[in-house]
């Protein structure tokens, strides 16, 4: 064999054994099996298209409606991620208050969830209803309770109120206005 042929077949046994050593000390790494694949990215236990959920109470009468576009439930971390809700509250059976926004978050039970988004809540069954509106609330369902500390504005049929955080009590129809409070009153023209 001539020695220039001698010292490419050695210098390419050479590297060939080097990048051999090479993937046999990475081979673990490279192909361990990983629990780290979806990184911090939960996956929901549970995918809800056009949810719709009503809730009794003890004596059989229904407390609310939940509705919702679709919801993404973690039974882990005990939460419900809603979008576009919808929750419809009853007294005596007949609709009272009718709460809407564009996205929710809840615990597992829906005892207790945030509104977040072009919130609204409107008064059912009067001929002239109240409208709340608001960019963030908290919501009790199963107590008819209802809290924010952003702005809120509420109209009705000649009243315009606007205030910095409330606290409403659905079932009793009492809202109390936490701080700057303003108030415009407009009697209907004869």
């Amino acid at each position: 064999m001539k020695p220039r042929t001698q010292l490419i077949l050695t210098s390419f046994c050479l590297a060939v054994f080097v990048l051999a050593t090479f993937a046999y000390m990475k081979w673990d790494q490279w192909f361990e099996q990983s629990d780290k694949i979806a990184g911090n990215y939960e996956q929901p236990d549970m995918v809800a298209i056009s949810l719709q959920q009503l809730s009794f109470d003890e004596h059989g009468n229904k407390e609310f409606l939940l509705n919702a576009e679709s919801m993404l439930q973690y039974l882990s971390s005990n939460r419900n991620i809603m979008v576009k809700p919808t929750i419809t509250f009853y007294e005596q059976q007949q609709a009272s208050w009718k709460t809407s926004a564009a996205s929710a978050t809840s615990d597992n039970d829906a005892d207790k969830l945030h509104l977040s988004g072009q919130v609204t809540i409107v008064q059912q069954g009067v001929r002239e209803a109240a409208i709340l509106e608001t960019e963030t609330l908290e919501l009790h369902p199963r107590e008819s309770y209802a809290t924010t500390q952003d702005k809120v504005i509420i109209r009705q049929t000649g009243v315009y109120i606007e205030a910095l955080g409330l606290d409403a009590d659905l079932n009793e129809n009492r809202i109390q206005l936490k701080q700057n409070v303003t108030s415009i009153y407009e009697p209907e023209e004869s």
